[in-house]
């Protein structure tokens, strides 16, 4: 007989994984109790609700805790993550420290963080990325909703719970060290791929204010973070069309920049494009961040 923690486990996973609205308390009891019955993914998923604060306080040595766990009974995919992570006990205060950056430009205001990761670590997340590309979307200025248009033509994956590993959860713990933003203010970290060919036109990451309902519920969009994830391709920069001014860093730097004034207004000279690769591809980790806490996963 399955135990009914196991069973309501069996029945939650389906949802996760197509990405149903779920009730985030009731849905991290139940991984809880399954993870507490014996159950290698329940464990596994433990170990990212405690990264990312889904239905329960952020701990990432618990996170850990229960890495280890699925681990010791027979996970894969968590025990690549211990190896990747390095030494047991696994550094976490290295792995999130803030690291150094520089301004470029002064309005709008973007700056670089050279060596962000290191080259293992971005193909790690490119990696992990590639086999969840889907067609990327942009918002519908008369809806409001996601919709795919032509001014975008690459691709990307946007991680839920049941797709986040430890290496990723600790790279987003790193980015809002180094910027200093709440983590919680994040929304789900992304993997863009551009083929040769492939564009973001002209846009801009602030919410619009037309959008006053979602800045009301879920808040403004100060500032995007963005990591190159390799640099096997020609062209492909980021171009500030307002002040037409474009930028490309190297494997593993990032480039950030805030998309409203001083208060906290949106900046229009913060248009910008990702420029088509002319040859190759280009991987990027896209982060953007809210002023207000995001629901996780």
């Amino acid at each position: 007989m399955i135990k009914p923690a196991l069973a309501g486990f069996e029945e939650l996973l389906p949802q996760l994984e197509a990405d149903r609205g779920v009730d985030i308390g009731a849905a991290y009891a139940t991984i809880q109790s399954a993870a507490d019955a014996g159950d290698a993914r329940a464990a596994l998923l433990a170990a990212c609700a405690a990264g990312i604060g889904y239905g329960r306080p952020i701990d990432l040595h618990e996170a850990l805790k229960w890495l280890s766990v699925a681990a010791d009974r027979g996970s894969d995919s968590a025990r690549r993550q211990l190896v990747f992570l390095g030494p047991d006990p696994v550094d976490v205060d290295a792995w999130t420290a803030a690291r150094p950056t520089r301004s470029v430009n002064e309005a709008p205001r973007v700056a670089v963080c050279d060596g962000f990761l290191d080259a293992q670590l971005c193909a790690w997340l490119i990696e992990q990325g590639a086999p969840l590309q889907e067609t990327a979307y942009v918002y519908n200025p008369r809806t409001g909703q996601a919709d795919q248009d032509d001014v975008r033509t690459n691709s990307a994956a946007s991680f839920k719970l049941t797709e986040l590993d430890l290496p990723l959860i600790l790279v987003r713990h790193r980015i809002a060290n180094t910027i200093g933003v709440p983590v919680e203010h994040f929304e789900r970290t992304s993997v863009f791929r551009y083929r040769t060919g492939q564009t973001f036109a002209d846009h801009a990451d602030y919410i619009s204010t037309s959008f006053s309902a979602e800045i009301r519920q879920r808040g403004q969009r100060p500032c995007t973070f963005l990591v190159y994830l390799n640099d096997a391709f020609e062209a492909g920069e980021t171009h500030f069309v307002r002040i037409d001014k474009k930028f490309r860093v190297g494997v593993g730097d990032a480039l950030f920049w805030r998309n409203v004034d001083e208060s906290g207004a949106p900046d229009e000279s913060t248009q910008h494009a990702g420029a088509p690769p002319t040859s190759g591809e280009k991987w990027l980790l896209s982060q953007f961040i809210r002023d207000k806490p995001q629901a996780p996963g």
